[in-house]
């Protein structure tokens, strides 16, 4: 099967909304990702968020061993432009990171400003599982419930999102793929409650 570059990419696209207005829900994107093959070293779900995100008006960094090589592959697929850290539009924090990265990439992604929030980050984590366990519980508009999740990732990234999105409206979205595809999304009105 060849992927559909434009039919796929807004199939995806309209999980990912679903995802953002419904925090805590979780869809699978391998239907849209399963015809990837690209050369890049990262999972084949975050290739197609690359595809939808990406073009010549954003920029994006990407956290990752081989980091230069993948930014230089999606640079000439995207036009988009490869930025420090803390100006990227997108940051992209692979599963081949080093320790700490995550906390790094949170720490420094930018923030926009009060005239306009909308500037800040969007941070795209690969991580092991994203699951429907209750070691997190979210809270927010577009939760009727308390939502019970698990993200199988560094576990101090909790307190520095906390830390990051203090000062509503700025803050920073962040958007988890696993290595069986899953997506999950955590938008900046979102609270999260560790389960003690």
């Amino acid at each position: 099967m060849k992927v559909d570059y434009v039919h796929d990419v807004q199939t995806a696209y309209r999980k990912l909304l679903d995802c953002l207005a419904k925090p805590g829900t979780i869809h699978s994107l391998r239907p849209e990702s399963a015809a990837l093959d690209l050369p890049v070293a990262c999972y084949k779900s975050t290739m197609m968020l690359m595809l939808m995100f990406l073009d010549p008006e954003v920029s994006f960094h990407i956290i990752g061993r081989r980091q230069g090589d993948a930014e230089r592959y999606v640079t000439q697929l995207s036009g988009a432009r490869v930025s420090p850290l803390g100006e990227a539009d997108f940051v992209f924090v692979l599963k081949d990171r080093d320790q700490g990265a995550l906390i790094e990439a949170i720490q420094a992604s930018k923030l926009g400003d009060l005239v306009a929030p909308h500037l800040s980050a969007t941070v795209i984590v690969e991580v092991e599982k994203n699951t429907a366990h209750d070691e997190l519980l979210l809270s927010g508009p577009g939760i009727q419930w308390v939502s019970p999740t698990s993200i199988i990732t560094d576990a101090e990234f909790v307190d520095s999102r906390a830390a990051k999105n203090v000062e509503y409206p700025l803050g920073i979205e962040m958007l988890f793929v696993d290595e069986d595809h899953r997506l999950f999304a955590i938008p900046r009105t979102t609270t999260i409650s560790k389960v003690r």
